[in-house]
């Protein structure tokens, strides 16, 4: 008996140390093959911000992606960046690769040949150049040549802004300094809205307005009546860089009559953030003042204070941030959402492509943007009944 016993305990020994050996030479076998699941590519060096997917790094891989995600690429130097993947025994992994964020961008200069001033102006000459960089929040700006302020003349110089990579772009203006006068102001050319239905109505289009406190007490009925098909509203404001949001004072008498009268509507937000967090608040806010609503168009996020932007310490990027964190807030809480630009802007500092709705603001006859867009805002000097005085006048586009 005893004899069967050691039997047994040597076989159950034996097979202890064969599947230890398996096992280990699995294992080590497993850990082989993960070690050449994935071969990269031999530059992995890209530019800030650039759009690069986890494929576009891998030259070869020995089983298949998990979800091709977009790579970082928002950290200059060189970071490690990590993804998930499924290996050819169909297990769960992780993998690192290094990679390098350069900066080769130059900083954007938009400016005219001149830039005029007041006799005696005070402020920083720089702020009133309209420059940046896409992703360095603090480029160096700086005038070079002398002039005097409190002097009338035209003085030549160059303004130059680098970034801290070292990437630089300057621009010769002259600087005029005049004397305070009183100039004759010119009365912009005033848009019927039968005008503008004759102008840009058809099959494919909708004419309608987009309003504020600015239009104070709107007749809805007789915009309705004048062909009006839809309203784009103003639900608020941020009063002021680092200030509070508030609701625009006409908001909830537009919102009532547009809707009563049968017009879709469409809501806009006026901003000033300067980070995400405070967009994302802001759209939140939005989103709870429209709760009840039948918000047919989209809202928008509309953020224009360039004359501003060299004071608040923002790269191009961080401004495109903000705008995504306002429009995917909005979204997240049920609602379409769109960028408000002019096309300038749209053109030279907000990322289009990265949203899905953008609203033209240009004011001209026929619009040379040739980017993607679904509502354009032509004029801010339409006339219609109902309204005393200016208001906007957009066409929508259906397809």
């Amino acid at each position: 008996m005893k004899k069967i016993i050691y039997f047994l305990i040597i076989i159950l020994l034996l097979t202890a140390i064969g599947l230890g050996v398996y096992f280990y030479i699995d294992k080590k076998k497993e850990q082989e093959e993960d070690a050449v699941a994935i071969s990269f590519k031999d530059n992995l060096t890209f530019e800030f911000d650039s759009r690069v997917k986890v494929s576009e790094i891998i030259s070869s891989i020995q089983g298949k992606l998990e979800d091709d995600v977009y790579v970082d690429t928002t950290k200059l130097g060189t970071n490690t960046f990590q993804f998930n993947y499924k290996s050819i025994r169909n297990k769960n992994k992780t993998k690192s690769v290094d990679i390098t964020i350069v900066d080769t961008t130059k900083p954007m200069i938009y400016m005219n040949d001149t830039v005029t001033v007041k006799q005696g102006y005070t402020g920083n000459v720089t702020d009133l150049i309209f420059s940046g960089d896409n992703c360095d929040s603090t480029p160096e700006r700086k005038i070079i040549g002398e002039y005097d302020l409190n002097t009338v003349g035209d003085y030549k110089l160059n303004f130059s802004i680098k970034d801290k990579s070292g990437n630089e772009s300057s621009q010769d203006f002259t600087l005029k300094v005049v004397k305070s006068t009183t100039g004759n102001t010119q009365t912009a050319s005033k848009i019927t809205f039968s005008d503008a239905i004759s102008r840009y109505k058809n099959d494919n289009t909708s004419i309608g307005i987009d309003v504020s406190q600015w239009q104070g007490n709107i007749d809805w009925k007789k915009v309705k009546e004048a062909g009006a098909e839809f309203a784009i509203i103003r639900v608020g404001y941020q009063k002021d860089y680092d200030a509070d949001h508030v609701l625009d004072p006409y908001f909830l008498e537009n919102i009532k009559g547009a809707q009563e009268e049968g017009l879709d509507v469409g809501i806009y937000f006026y901003s000033y953030a300067k980070k995400k967090e405070e967009a994302e608040k802001q759209a939140n806010w939005v989103a709870d003042n429209l709760k009840g609503y039948n918000i047919k168009l989209p809202v928008a996020f509309d953020w224009e204070s360039w004359n501003s932007f060299v004071k608040c310490n923002m790269s191009f990027y961080d401004i495109n941030k903000v705008a995504e964190t306002f429009v995917k807030t909005i979204e997240d809480r049920g609602f379409t959402g769109s960028l408000y630009g002019s096309r300038n802007y749209l053109q030279r500092v907000w990322y289009t492509d990265r949203f899905e709705n953008v609203w033209l603001a240009h004011y001209t006859k026929e619009t040379d943007y040739d980017n993607k867009y679904y509502l354009w805002q032509f004029c801010n000097t339409g006339r219609i009944d109902g309204i005393n005085g200016d208001v906007d006048i957009d066409v929508l586009y259906k397809n």
